[in-house]
């Protein structure tokens, strides 16, 4: 694997990477890149709403959401990189606890898959927080992109699904009920925002 931050590759250089057998780049990778992506997108609305005149009452919260979309994006991209060391650093510890006791393999075992967790559950929770700001920009902002903001929105939701997706299955290696039990509550409060704004989407686009 390159060992380039997966922002300072290009696009066909990172694709390569995830199309390969490598272990990672893979899912939760993709996943940030989602995000990063539905972040951009919502930059530009933001950009085409603050420069419209017709859009003068909103925009000093375009530029409120511009800069806080601009952060977001980097934080994606470096959740990219840190969700690949993570589960390379996963593999690692699988291999080298084989030998150990059961209760010290378990435990070693369900630390390192907890850590692996992580990341895309940062993703999600990070992205689930920003799901109000993109229905904002659903409902107010540049009318002439409003494809493009749909597709941000659509990203986003995407970037959180996939989230919830390998939490999940990392989850299936955890034998701790009060963890289990608390990252279902998370699951529902993700899943909720997701509802919200899939609401909103279906108002804007179905004729």
């Amino acid at each position: 694997m390159d060992q380039k931050p997966f922002r300072q590759r290009t696009i066909d250089e990172f694709l390569d990477d995830l199309g390969s057998s490598a272990p990672a780049p893979g899912g939760g990778a993709a996943a940030g890149l989602l995000g990063a992506q539905a972040c951009a997108l919502a930059e530009m609305v933001c950009h085409l709403t603050a420069a419209n005149k017709n859009y003068a009452d909103f925009h000093d919260k375009a530029n409120e959401y511009l800069s806080v979309f601009n952060m977001a994006r980097s934080i994606f991209l470096d959740l990219m990189d840190e969700d690949a060391a993570n589960f390379l650093e996963l593999m690692k510890t699988l291999r080298e606890i084989r030998s150990l006791p059961l209760d010290e393999r378990q435990e070693k075992q369900w630390d390192a898959f907890k850590k692996a967790i992580s990341v895309p559950q940062q993703m999600a929770q990070t992205m689930s927080e920003l799901l109000p700001c993109f229905t904002d920009l659903l409902f107010h902002g540049n009318k002439n992109v409003i494809s493009d903001t749909v597709m941000a929105a659509q990203s986003a939701i995407a970037c959180i699904h996939a989230s919830i997706i390998n939490v999940k299955i990392n989850m299936k290696y955890i034998d701790d009920e009060f963890y289990e039990h608390e990252m279902k509550d998370t699951f529902r409060t993700w899943e909720d925002a997701v509802s919200a704004i899939d609401a909103v989407l279906t108002y804007q686009v179905d004729p």
